[in-house]
């Protein structure tokens, strides 16, 4: 004959501690060691003011943004040349002279890239800017980033300003039609050689007064 089948209420009864039927006191205490401690948790940090009621989640960006920035820009180059509407920011067609790095320990040389502001992006310690200059008749752009630990200086070689002048405020977010207009690019390069013949000029007469 078969045997009948088991009912659930008897395999609960006969089952031991090793099924995971342990009473609760047992199975709180720790199986181990009786000589384990553990560590009081740690109060937790207060929440900032403008985290209370956030709109939108800027408010906790904001809030990281802000606290990233004393890290990464000591300078406040976010807040001063790169911002949307401060009155000191780079606008596009300016020219702008960068130092970098060339090792990541910053124990190599350096390596200077002038050019033309094409576009700036945005996007708190993230912010990026993008410079164009003519090579050997040849186009080349580089995106450089304002935080990033392999710069070494930003130089304003010459500000864009106004609808006069030798380079012209070009009243746009982005500028990438002068890839297409050489003269206009001819003339903010003349206004950069302008400025390196004024600067080894004054190197020469610096010099001379020394002597």
């Amino acid at each position: 004959m078969a045997r009948p089948l088991a009912r659930f209420g008897d395999l609960v009864r006969t089952a031991g501690p090793s099924r995971g039927f342990a009473s609760s006191a047992r199975a709180l205490a720790y199986p181990f060691s009786a000589n384990v401690t553990f560590p009081e948790p740690k109060a937790p940090a207060p929440v900032p003011q403008n985290l209370l009621t956030p709109k939108n989640g800027w408010h906790v960006v904001e809030h990281v943004n802000a606290g990233l920035r004393q890290e990464v820009d000591p300078q406040g180059l976010l807040k001063t040349l790169f911002a949307r509407r401060s009155r000191e920011r780079l606008r596009t067609g300016s020219v702008v002279s960068v130092i970098s790095y060339l090792k990541s320990d910053r124990t190599g040389g350096v390596q200077p890239f002038s050019g033309v502001l094409m576009k700036v992006r945005r996007r708190g310690v993230d912010t990026s800017f993008t410079l164009r200059n003519i090579v050997a008749k040849t186009g080349i752009e580089m995106n450089f980033k304002v935080c990033s630990p392999m710069i070494k200086e930003i130089k304003i070689v010459r500000r864009a300003e106004g609808r006069t002048g030798p380079i012209k405020d070009l009243r746009r977010a982005r500028v990438n039609y002068l890839r297409e207009r050489p003269d206009m690019m001819a003339t903010i390069a003349s206004a950069l050689k302008q400025d390196q013949a004024q600067r080894v000029a004054a190197k020469r007469e610096s010099a001379g007064k020394k002597k």
